[in-house]
């Protein structure tokens, strides 16, 4: 059941299936890079993963499915690593910070739930929970993946499920678009109906969101779920209250513990009595050396990040996978972290402790008993990034931040700004902000106070809402850092911004060709009048008038709208980008959408 070498990528997972065409999406995601949610639209277009994708169709993926999407996560936990493409612009009004549920506690749930339909309109649907963050994060983690379609009656079942994702909308920090409401809603009313396709041998599936307060539904009580005389955790963080109180068992060896050996090394000795506790093999591998020559960093899976309990009882087995922890922060439904479970119901052989870790499984052979060291490593660093990290989201969650904008000349500047002020801090702590874009371009943030900060005029292209605010704290003479992006609100930017953002993409003739083919549905190289380098650029085959010609007026008979998008784009490109005799059909073209558009009013 728990079959290591049965490797998925989320992107596969997010791919609509042959014939069908991503309508709605919504995802909750504890950690959030933003690089990696621009890899998503790609996923949902049906593109193939890449290692390095072509910007031109990540641009123009985006550009098609950032109105369909929405992707939840914890405010502060957005991570600022990596210099950011110009394309995040496109993901502002896609990500929505949500604030922490209660002081000390976050928002872990990782969930998917899209529809999609068919040439004829008909839906179908899919739901993933995952343990998986939306990181570009190499760890061993659970996918559990169901397909679905509508049934006239609703689903009791769904219930849980149903009311997790409508609540989402009411936790972000700022205010969602009436239109995104309105399409979440429509997901979650189809959602009630919806029949899922269970696994082979699971004979019920039950959806447990833990730390929401959702009217008329039964809070997730640990310890009823947890009752059963064997019982399997696999957990990355393990705390010694939740040992004691949910996973023991009376007879020895009937527990089944594997976690990280880090964390093991902080658990009381009594804790782990009676329990079996492993941790991954870091010599143990999947693979033959052939295999492992193929393997690289990219792909080289490090830690256990993976969240799943088996409980046994009355000859049954009930597996949960999904957001939490074996931790009180994780499964206190009533004062800890919003998360989400899926419990799966099957017989002892299919899903039971044995099938998932026992002595024949692939997964109990990355496994090594964990041995005890008599001084457990203590990471003082790790303990002042946990104190900066906490302070980011208290932030990020509490003080609505916003960007103004204004014209100076040739350029925009910017002035960030709130109206709450941000918390005291310690004089041996100091709090900086930028630009997510500008990270060295710093300016110093006082506790206590409110900010006004005005950041140096730039390009259009450049203005952002997307900050990234840095804590730092020195300990015995060494520095601590941790920084976090955060989305503000932007006043005052032209709709002209995203304009130029796409325009800034197309720097070659090569690119112009590649957006004129992806307008209409083609990938580079698909069509008569393109070919395909070996370096992924493109060239001119038939003639650029007549490819062009051809091009512009398939775009005209089927797909319109492309052409409104691509006059907003013409006008800020170089003419040198422009290929010879451009105008001569260009012209042409649009004036024949101009009057389609005059026919239709």
């Amino acid at each position: 059941m728990l079959a290591p070498d049965n490797r998925a990528l989320l992107l596969d997972a997010l791919r609509p299936p042959p014939g069908h065409s991503l309508d709605r999406a919504v995802a909750t995601t504890f950690t959030l890079d933003l690089e990696s949610a621009l890899i998503v639209p790609l996923a949902f277009a049906g593109f193939q993963f890449e290692e390095q994708p072509d910007p031109i169709r990540v641009m123009e993926a985006l550009r098609n499915m950032s109105k369909r999407f929405d992707v939840f996560c914890q405010a502060g936990a957005i991570n600022a690593q990596g210099w950011p493409s110009d394309l995040v612009a496109l993901l502002e009004n896609v990500v929505h910070e949500v604030r922490r549920p209660r002081p000390g506690h976050i928002f872990h749930p990782k969930v998917w739930a899209l529809r999609f339909l068919d040439d004829s309109q008909e839906p179908t649907f899919r739901l993933l929970v995952l343990s998986r963050n939306l990181t570009a994060d190499r760890s061993w983690d659970t996918i559990l993946w169901f397909d679905g379609r509508l049934e006239g009656r609703r689903k009791a079942s769904n219930t849980p499920l149903v009311r997790f994702i409508a609540a989402l909308p009411d936790l972000a920090v700022t205010q969602l678009t009436a239109s995104r409401r309105a399409a979440i809603n429509g997901l979650t009313e189809d959602l009630r109906r919806v029949r899922w396709d269970l696994p082979n041998g699971v004979r019920e599936a039950c959806f447990h969101p833990i730390g929401l307060r959702l009217r008329g539904l039964r809070r997730f009580q640990a310890e009823n779920h947890f009752s059963g005389y064997r019982k399997l955790a696999i957990s990355p963080f393990v705390r010694d209250g939740v040992l004691r109180s949910l996973l023991r068992t009376e007879k020895n060896g009937n527990t089944v513990l594997v976690s990280r050996g880090e964390e093991l090394a902080t658990l009381q000795p009594d804790s782990l009595n009676r329990m079996d506790t492993y941790e991954l093999d870091p010599a143990a591998s999947l693979y033959s050396s052939e295999d492992i020559e193929e393997e690289t960093s990219q792909t080289l899976l490090t830690h256990l990040h993976a969240k799943v309990f088996v409980v046994e009882r009355a000859r049954r087995a009930h597996l949960y996978i999904g957001s939490a922890n074996a931790t009180d922060a994780g499964l206190n439904s009533g004062n800890g972290n919003i998360e989400f479970l899926c419990e799966l119901i099957g017989p002892v052989k299919r899903l039971g402790v044995d099938a998932l870790v026992g002595e024949d499984t692939p997964f109990r052979t990355m496994l090594t008993p964990y041995v005890a060291s008599e001084t457990p490593d203590s990471d003082e660093a790790r303990k002042v990034e946990r104190v900066l990290e906490d302070l980011l989201i208290d932030i990020a969650g509490d003080v609505q931040f916003r960007t103004s904008v204004t014209k100076r000349g040739e350029k925009w500047a910017s002035r960030i700004t709130t109206e709450l002020a941000l918390p005291c801090f310690p004089e041996s702590m100091s709090l900086t902000i930028a630009a997510h874009n500008r990270p060295a371009e710093i300016h110093p943030l006082s506790p206590g106070e409110s900010i006004n900060v005005e950041m140096q005029p730039r390009e259009l292209a450049d203005v952002t809402p997307f900050l990234q605010l840095t804590a730092r704290l020195t300990v015995e003479g060494n520095a601590v850092e941790r920084s976090a992006v955060i989305c503000s609100l932007l006043d005052g930017a032209p709709e002209e911004r995203f304009n130029e953002i796409m325009a800034r993409q197309i720097d070659t003739p090569e690119k112009f060709l590649r957006l004129l083919a992806l307008l209409i549905g083609f990938a580079s190289g698909g069509s008569g009048f393109i070919s395909a380098a070996g370096d992924g650029s493109a060239t001119w085959s038939a003639g650029p008038c007549q490819g062009t010609l051809e091009l512009l007026a398939r775009a005209l008979s089927e797909n319109p709208e492309s052409i409104d998008y691509l006059e907003s784009i013409v006008e800020y490109l170089r003419q040198d980008i422009l290929p010879p005799g451009w105008d001569n059909v260009w012209l042409p073209a649009l004036e024949a959408r101009h009057a389609m558009l005059k026919e239709d009013v």
